[in-house]
């Protein structure tokens, strides 16, 4: 689609009139929030995607070399990672699959013949994933958003799509205070699809006990967080962050500018 069919969101902030509220289709309250994590809670791209793959690719090398192996040039690593990459893009938009990181590094390895151990594939992710990790911010208002739901009743579920191991997330979500606010947490690294595939939302409303048509859910993307959520019967509402660019008249239920507005949108017992 051209750029005429998309609106990019401004830094004006829109607050939803206090006494409107968000309602399942038959009335009455949700049984559960279920939040997106990055572009929601978690600002993964305060540096661009295209930086950070190379950052992280100089430092798999560094660490290859610590441990005494023969590395390839930077420009050969750096092109056939792309390729890799690629490949498993371009199934997971056909698909709707999601591709793993471990997987990845190991093909990696295999295409420049460089054999690793077990504890050194572990070793390899988590130093490919420290640049990302270092680069990482909690959006402020994410704390009190959990907080004051949980607090109103509600169950709080997480589900996001990513390629990285559970691990790594869990230690993102505790370093900023969010991870004990979750009464359940969903992956797609831990499965075969990714959102907007109806499957994930099944699932984690399947851990949290309840149906998805008394589940609401929170992301910054409509394709994944509004069409997605749609499938199952579930309300979607998008949060709309500064830059991306957003299709006019997708979302069909509700849009917010900042978390802390999901306080003023949804009623407390």
């Amino acid at each position: 689609m051209g750029e005429a069919n998309f609106v990019v969101a401004s830094r004006i902030r829109m607050n939803p009139p206090k006494e409107t509220h968000l309602t399942p289709p038959n009335g009455g309250r949700f049984d559960a929030v279920i939040f997106d994590m990055g572009g929601t809670l978690i600002e993964f791209e305060n540096v661009p995607w295209d930086d950070l793959y190379p950052a992280s690719l100089r430092s798999l090398l560094r660490f290859l070399k610590s441990e005494g192996i023969k590395v390839p040039s930077y420009d050969a690593f750096l092109e056939r990672f792309f390729v890799l990459l690629e490949r498993r893009r371009a199934r997971g938009r056909a698909e709707m699959r999601e591709y793993h990181i471990t997987p990845l590094v190991r093909e990696l390895m295999t295409a420049f013949k460089i054999e690793l151990a077990p504890d050194q594939v572990v070793k390899a992710v988590d130093v490919y994933y420290g640049p990302i990790r270092k680069n990482l911010t909690v959006f402020p208002e994410a704390n009190h958003t959990l907080a004051t739901l949980r607090e109103s009743g509600y169950a709080i579920g997480l589900l996001s799509n990513t390629p990285f191991r559970v691990r790594d997330h869990r230690q993102d979500l505790v370093r900023f205070g969010l991870w004990d606010h979750f009464d359940a947490t969903l992956f797609s690294s831990t499965m075969k699809f990714r959102k907007p595939h109806p499957e994930p939302f099944k699932v984690i409303c399947k851990r949290l006990g309840v149906s998805p048509r008394r589940s609401l859910y929170i992301g910054d993307r409509q394709f994944e967080d509004v069409q997605g959520p749609h499938s199952v019967g579930m309300t979607a509402c998008l949060i709309r962050r500064n830059g991306k660019p957003y299709q006019p008249g997708l979302t069909k239920s509700a849009e917010i500018w900042s978390l802390d507005e999901l306080v003023e949108l949804l009623p407390r017992r």
